[in-house]
């Protein structure tokens, strides 16, 4: 009859999990392979309560930035529209490009909330008029904004 023993994976590891799984493996396997190798270690009880109160201080933090990117989604929510100006020429095209960093400044005017660049996915603007803009904040909150490219008359 083999013995199992318990350990917590201190890196992924295919054939067992993720790191900080706690998982049941044989004991010939744990002392020989895992724990040599600093692939795991030994589930004590004083490393399994260390282990239970990191994972609430993770899931703490990550309640607290889900919270406050919904938040952010409600403020994103209450603009209808972003208007910028653009130099533009004939066949209303516009000189330069639109930047992520426009539509940052012009959002954090707004809401007074600063956005990352990576949170905003812009379409490829070449002329004037009205644009769609994906805000993705989280995995689950996704925020789209219009985007108006107005003439800006000298």
């Amino acid at each position: 009859m083999k013995k199992k023993t318990t350990v917590i994976l201190k890196k992924n590891f295919v054939n067992l999990g993720q790191m900080g799984n706690i998982v049941k493996v044989n004991l010939g396997y744990a002392l020989n392979y895992l724990i040599p190798n600093n692939i795991a270690e030994i589930a004590t009880i004083g490393k399994l309560r260390h282990y239970e109160m990191f994972l609430d201080i993770k899931n703490k933090k990550l309640n607290e930035i889900d919270n406050k990117m919904k938040v952010i989604q409600q403020k994103l929510n209450q603009i209808t529209k972003i208007s910028l100006k653009k130099k533009s020429g004939s066949n209303s095209q516009i000189f330069g490009s639109v930047s992520d960093k426009d539509i940052i400044l012009s959002i954090l005017y707004c809401t007074q909330e600063k956005l990352d660049k990576k949170n905003i996915y812009l379409p490829s603007i070449k002329k004037l008029g009205i644009y769609n803009i994906n805000i993705i904040l989280s995995s689950d909150i996704k925020v789209q904004l219009k985007l108006q490219i107005l003439p800006m008359y000298i």
